[in-house]
């Protein structure tokens, strides 16, 4: 089981890798939709769709979406930007309900009624998924060498990495024992110490890219990668919410030792809209070089 789940990370890191630093901004945003995709349709079972005619409709409405917004965000092949004010509103209300799933995961398992459904769990999918889906395109089109996409995967990955560790060997006081028992507040405050380390690193390649990064800025964008970190542990806990009320423990099994596409960008979607949005507000006025 070792082996196999190292051998996918191995794998999944290549193509990570390969995708976000050789394909063209156009060409990556094509392979990110594919990607998203099969999360739609791994979202399909926390719905509790069980039919694949139901499951296959949710995709191709999910689909259309992707295509129509393409319009208004300016994606299409020759395109060197997206439109700023289409990624503000898109990765904004991503945000918004970032901030609204903080207080369904307070309140659980008292508000189940109030979320669950095929409808309700269809529309949060769409909140869910088409801003991170924006958020990741953005980036690399911000930075077509990739580095902003694998600095947040980054932020991420460290934060899991740092709380796993920490609360391994101090975590005691459980951060959310009804939605995820293993998870403690020592590993969170490991997260975000691990966050804080990995985010004053990136500050000097950010330092190429960003003119002038000052220190005011500086500061800004680490305390904007401590904010980003919260909201991944947000993510984390969010699909943990919906797997409980379906019973399941993975979204899916297209990962061989992790389960599904879900269960691996659970933090992403949550933490790729809020980077995007407050990055393009820090950083509005400066030049990408």
């Amino acid at each position: 089981m070792l082996r196999t789940r190292v051998i996918t990370a191995l794998v999944m890191l290549a193509v990570l890798y390969a995708a976000t630093a050789w394909l063209p901004p156009f060409a990556f945003a094509l392979f990110i939709s594919a990607v998203l995709l099969v999360a739609v349709h791994e979202w399909s079972g926390l719905m509790g769709l069980t039919q694949n005619l139901h499951k296959a409709l949710y995709l191709v409405v999910f689909a259309v979406l992707m295509a129509g917004l393409s319009q208004p965000l300016g994606l299409r092949p020759a395109a060197v930007a997206l439109d700023r004010e289409g990624v503000l509103v898109v990765c904004g209300l991503g945000v918004l309900f970032w901030l609204f799933a903080f207080t369904l995961l307070k309140a659980y398992p008292d508000n189940r009624d109030r979320w669950t459904g095929v409808g309700k769990t269809a529309v949060i999918g769409f909140l869910t998924l088409l801003p991170t889906w924006c958020a990741l395109i953005q980036l690399k089109y911000l930075e077509p060498r990739g580095y902003l996409v694998l600095a947040l995967v980054g932020l991420v990955s460290i934060v899991d990495i740092g709380a796993f560790f920490v609360g391994r060997r101090f975590g005691k006081s459980k951060l959310a024992p009804k939605l995820s028992p293993q998870k403690s507040w020592a590993g969170f405050w490991g997260g975000m110490a691990s966050c804080l380390l990995l985010s004053l690193v990136l500050l000097y390649p950010m330092h190429q890219w960003v003119q002038p990064l000052d220190v005011s800025t500086a500061v800004a964008l680490v305390v904007m990668g401590l904010v980003v970190a919260v909201f991944s542990v947000v993510g984390d806990l969010f699909e943990s919410m919906l797997k409980r009320s379906q019973g399941l423990k993975d979204s899916g099994r297209s990962l061989p030792g992790h389960g599904g596409v879900l269960d691996r960008i659970d933090s992403l979607t949550a933490a790729a809209p809020v980077f995007v949005f407050f990055l393009m507000i820090l950083v509005d006025d400066l030049a990408w070089q």
